[in-house]
């Protein structure tokens, strides 16, 4: 069943927000969906405003919005989504020559079909509200723009930038939602820590884009599209050409389905080559002059902990970090004072990378080690189990990857490569900390 939603713009823009009131008319009114955008935090970082960056950031953020409130449970397979959404844009033949580019971008990321049609705008995203008095605001700037979400990568990601570009700025692009608690304080936490190494080389913007209201779907697929869009907004004001970094290991990028059967809810693409590359063409084709790229897109988690270029900063730094993907759902920890559940692959991931350095030392709300009995492991690390019980062919490995998405085939033996080592990773933090009763049947490195 199609979902039709037309996003429309009240006549008044929100002024509380600095920005165009829009929502939602879902199926001809039997639902609306009011969007929350804080312009007020972006206007904050520059009083400046882009043209093509701001359209994107529209689209992202209805796409943002029709993907919240389009609930998976109720489809017939309970998971994918036909959808059709007209978005008003100011830059209109641009991006109506780039729609299909566009879908295919959207559909890879979450799974669903998507029929995408703009129509003009009556006014533009970000409203800046008259003042009494003139404000002075500092024009931002910066030779970079990093995305950072308060992750392990992310800030492993503006310090590697940091040290490698001399005396160079960098505006570290950061997205919070209100229905997700977490992000903005650890953000907050993480530029401390680099204020004190970096006094005045980077910039942090932190921005709020969700749903006020009218939320009916938990699992974000699209959020990184926001993200991005966040970053290239703040790039075309910082110049053209201006990168936007999105720091993320391999393994989590590749989204590598640890058995087959992981290959549809549970496998992700963030930050899937495939996607970073439809998006470049998708700028390709409107104009935007902002490359996108993954420094860390043939690095283990592992490879860039141990890599990073300021060892002292990371080792007092790291435990702020969170990785984990469901550290609101406490209910079944055992430390439900920890700040991170411990037991999705994120989690997992992050602690076998730590092994690496012996940082493995933190609180989680259930630890791996602490299972004997298989039967009672939950999905995840039975997954990753599974994946290092058995040793995979190379041919084996790159047909997983390439049922989870194209992937270019001159680079398939590297991502193959990219897998073997994780894989490594994995199976020394298991033996190192897991039991007798959970490591029957996996193989040593």
């Amino acid at each position: 069943m199609r979902t039709e939603i037309t996003v429309k713009v009240d006549a008044n823009p929100n002024r509380k927000k600095e920005c165009a009131g829009m929502f939602l008319d879902i199926n001809g009114g039997a639902k609306t969906a009011v969007m929350d955008v804080d312009g007020t935090s972006i206007l904050k970082v520059s009083r400046s405003t882009p043209d093509l960056a701001q359209d994107f950031l529209t689209i992202a953020s209805c796409i943002y919005a029709a993907d919240k409130a389009v609930s998976r449970k109720l489809q017939d397979d309970r998971w994918s989504r036909d959808i059709s959404i007209e978005i008003p844009i100011h830059n209109l033949v641009h991006w109506s020559s780039a729609s299909k580019l566009l879908e295919e971008c959207v559909e890879f990321l979450t799974g669903d079909k998507w029929d995408i049609s703009f129509s003009q705008t009556p006014m533009r995203l970000i409203q800046r509200k008259p003042r009494r008095r003139r404000t002075r605001f500092t024009l931002p700037t910066g030779d970079a723009v990093c995305l950072f979400s308060g992750g392990l990568d992310s800030l492993i990601g503006a310090i590697d930038w940091l040290e490698t570009n001399g005396d160079g700025r960098v505006m570290l692009s950061g997205h919070y939602d209100k229905d997700v608690g977490g992000p903005k304080k650890d953000q907050n936490s993480l530029k401390e820590l680099l204020q004190s190494e970096y006094p005045n080389r980077f910039q942090l913007a932190q921005n709020r884009l969700g749903l006020s209201s009218g939320s009916s779907d938990t699992n974000f697929r699209s959020r990184s599209l926001v993200f991005l869009a966040l970053g290239c907004y703040y790039a075309e004001i910082l110049g053209a050409n201006t990168p936007v970094l999105i720091p993320e290991n391999g393994p989590i990028a590749l989204n590598f389905p640890l058995t087959p059967a992981r290959r549809g809810s549970c496998s992700t693409r963030t930050v899937h080559p495939y996607f970073i590359g439809k998006l470049n063409e998708v700028f390709a084709a409107v104009g935007i002059t902002t490359p996108v790229s993954n420094p860390y897109e043939l690095k283990t988690k592992g490879e860039m902990v141990a890599g990073c270029l300021n060892q002292p900063l990371l080792q007092s730094a790291y435990p702020v970090s969170r990785s984990c993907s469901k550290f609101g759902h406490t209910s079944s920890w055992d430390n439900r004072s920890a700040g991170s559940c411990g037991i999705c692959v994120p989690c997992l991931f992050r602690r076998a990378s730590l092994h690496v350095n012996g940082w493995d030392n933190q609180n989680y709300g259930r630890r791996f080690e602490r299972f004997n009995n298989p039967l009672e492991l939950p999905d995840d690390p039975l997954a990753l189990i599974a994946f290092a019980k058995k040793p995979l062919s190379d041919r084996e490995i790159a047909a997983r990857l390439l049922g989870n998405g194209r992937l270019p085939f001159e680079k398939l033996p590297e991502y193959v490569d990219l897998v073997k080592r994780m894989r490594q990773e994995v199976l020394a933090w298991m033996h190192a900390v897991g039991t007798p009763q959970i490591l029957r049947g996996v193989p040593r490195c």
